[in-house]
C-alpha cells in the first residue's frame, strides 16, 4: 500500500513535535518541581525565623505561654511548629502535647540546625501519620544556643501544588502538539503539493503533452526544480519537434532520392530494352539513343557526387582554410558564365567599393557556393534579364549579394529551399539539370565557414541571396 508524501512528512513532524515537547516538557516538570520545593523550602525557612524571633524570649520559661502561642501562630500560619530546647526536649508543638513527645535530638532537621544554622528533613511523622517536610533554624541570643524552631508541612500540601503544576505543563504540552499537528500539516502540504504537482507534469510530459508548466510560487529549492522541470519540458518538446522534422526530412529526403535516381535509371532501362530489340542496328536512331543514355548517366553522376559532397558536409569533416581575397573568386566565377549570359543575353555585373575582402576559409568550397547561386540565377531569370552581384564588407565579414529580376519565389517556398531535392518548380527545375541538393551543400559550407545565408524574393520581381562570411575563421 502506498503512502502519499504529505503523510510521510506530516508523521515525521508529527513524531519529531511529539519527541521535543515530551522531552521539553520532562525537563521543564523537572526544574518546577524543584523550584516549587526550592519555594515551600524557603517560605518554611522564613516563618522558621520569624517564629523563633517571636519565641526567643520566651525560651528559657518552658510551659503554658509558649504552648499558647505556639498554638496560635501556627494556626495563623496554618502550619505545624515546634519549639525544641538545645537538648532535644519539645518545649511546645502545635499538634501535640509536648510533654508526651519524645526527645528529638536525633532528628536530622535539629542536627543540622544545631550544626549549620538551618537543616531539613523529609519523612514520615509518627505523631500526625502521614509524611512530612521539616525546616528547622536554630535559635540563638548572643552566643548561646538557645535551641530550634521547627516548621513542618504535610506532603500532600506540596504534591497538590505539584499536581497542579503537572495539570499545567500537561495542558500546555496538548495545546502546543495540537498547534504543532496544524502547522506540521500545512507545512507537509505546502511540500507536498508542488512535488504533487511536478509529478502531475512529469507523467504529462512522458506522454508527449508538454504545454503545460509546474509554475510552483515558492523561493526556495522547490521553485527550482520547477523551473528545472519546465526547461527540460521546453526543450524536450524543442527535440522531439526538431527529432519530427528530422524524420520528415529524412523521409523525404529518401522519398526524393528514390525518384531522383528512378527517372534517369527508368529512361536508360528504357533506351536499352530498345536498343536491345534492334534499334541498335539503326545507326542514327542508335546513336540518338546512346546520347540520351549519356546524358541521363551523367544526372545520375551528379547527383551521386552531389550526394557525396553533402554526406562530407554533415559528417563535420575538416576543411583546410587559408587567407585569399574573395573579391577575386567572385570575378573569375562570373568570368566562367560568359557563354552562359551571352546564350540568353543577360547583363551580369558586379559592383564592389574599395576595401579589403580578405577572408580566411576554403576557396574551393566558397567557389561552389557562388558558381550555385549565380548559376541558379541565370537559370531561373528570362532572355535579357538582369543579374547584379554586389561585395561589400564590414569591420569583422565580407557580405556577397546575388540579386536578379527573375521569376521569383513564392513566399511559403522560401523557407524550405535549402532542403535537399526542394524544388519549387520540379518539372522546370530538371528541365533545367538540376539536382535539387545545390542550395543545401552551399548552405552547408556557408555554416561551416560560421557564416550566414539567406534569401529574399517575390514572385515576378526576382530573388536576392545574401552570404555573411567572417573575416577570420577558426
Amino acid at each position: 500500500m502506498r503512502v502519499r508524501i504529505i503523510w510521510k512528512f506530516f508523521a515525521a513532524f508529527a513524531l519529531l513535535t511529539v519527541i521535543t515537547v515530551v522531552i521539553l516538557s520532562f525537563f521543564l516538570v523537572v526544574q518546577l518541581r524543584s523550584d516549587v520545593e526550592a519555594k515551600i523550602s524557603q517560605r518554611l525557612k522564613s516563618n522558621a525565623v520569624l517564629a523563633g524571633e517571636i519565641f526567643r524570649a520566651s525560651m528559657s520559661a518552658a510551659g503554658g505561654d509558649i504552648q499558647l502561642r505556639t498554638r496560635n501562630l501556627a494556626a495563623g500560619l496554618a502550619l505545624r511548629i515546634t519549639v525544641i530546647d538545645s537538648r532535644g526536649k519539645v518545649l511546645a508543638d502545635s499538634e501535640k502535647d509536648a510533654s508526651s513527645m519524645e526527645n528529638h535530638a536525633d532528628r536530622t532537621e535539629f542536627i543540622e540546625a544545631m550544626e549549620k544554622g538551618v537543616g531539613q528533613s523529609t519523612r514520615f511523622s509518627q505523631t500526625l501519620g502521614c509524611p512530612m517536610k521539616y525546616v528547622a533554624v536554630r535559635i540563638e541570643d548572643g552566643r548561646e544556643i538557645l535551641g530550634v524552631v521547627r516548621i513542618a508541612v504535610p506532603l500532600s500540601e506540596v504534591q497538590l501544588e505539584l499536581h497542579r503544576l503537572y495539570e499545567a505543563v500537561l495542558f500546555g504540552a496538548l495545546a502546543a502538539i495540537c498547534v504543532a499537528m496544524i502547522i506540521a500539516y500545512f507545512v507537509a502540504r505546502s511540500i507536498s503539493s508542488p512535488i504533487r504537482r511536478m509529478k502531475e507534469i512529469a507523467q504529462r510530459i512522458s506522454k508527449g503533452q508538454f504545454g503545460e508548466k509546474a509554475r510552483i510560487k515558492s523561493s526556495d529549492e522547490l521553485a527550482d526544480l520547477a523551473e528545472a522541470l519546465d526547461a527540460m519540458a521546453g526543450e524536450l518538446q524543442v527535440k522531439i519537434e526538431r527529432l519530427r522534422h528530422l524524420d520528415r526530412v529524412r523521409t523525404d529526403f529518401v522519398a526524393n532520392v528514390s525518384h531522383e535516381l528512378k527517372t534517369p535509371l527508368t529512361s536508360i532501362r528504357g533506351f536499352v530494352e530498345t536498343l536491345e530489340d534492334g534499334a541498335i542496328d539503326d545507326t542514327s536512331n542508335a546513336r540518338r539513343f546512346l546520347a540520351i543514355i549519356k546524358k541521363h548517366t551523367q544526372r545520375l553522376g551528379n547527383i551521386i557526387d552531389d550526394l557525396l559532397r553533402l554526406s562530407e558536409l554533415e559528417s563535420g569533416g575538416k576543411m583546410e582554410m587559408a587567407e585569399f581575397d574573395l573579391k577575386s573568386l567572385i570575378d573569375e566565377v562570373v568570368m566562367g558564365f560568359g557563354h552562359a549570359l551571352g546564350a540568353k543575353r543577360q547583363n551580369l555585373t558586379v559592383g564592389s567599393a574599395a576595401g579589403d575582402y580578405t577572408i580566411r576559409g576554403n576557396r574551393d568550397k566558397l567557389e561552389q557556393v557562388f558558381v550555385n547561386l549565380i548559376d541558379n540565377a541565370i537559370k531561373y531569370t528570362k532572355q535579357g534579364g538582369r543579374i547584379k552581384v554586389q561585395v561589400a564588407e564590414s569591420d569583422d565579414a565580407v557580405m556577397v549579394t546575388v540579386e536578379d529580376n527573375g521569376i521569383g519565389i513564392p513566399k511559403e517556398d522560401v523557407e524550405r529551399v535549402f532542403e535537399r531535392f526542394y524544388r519549387v518548380d520540379k518539372a522546370h527545375s530538371r528541365e533545367l539539370g538540376g539536382t535539387g541538393l545545390g542550395l543545401s551543400i552551399a548552405k552547408h559550407i556557408v555554416l561551416a565557414h560560421r557564416g550566414e545565408i539567406c534569401i529574399d524574393s517575390e514572385p515576378g520581381k526576382g530573388t536576392k541571396v545574401l552570404v555573411t562570411l567572417p573575416k577570420t575563421t577558426s
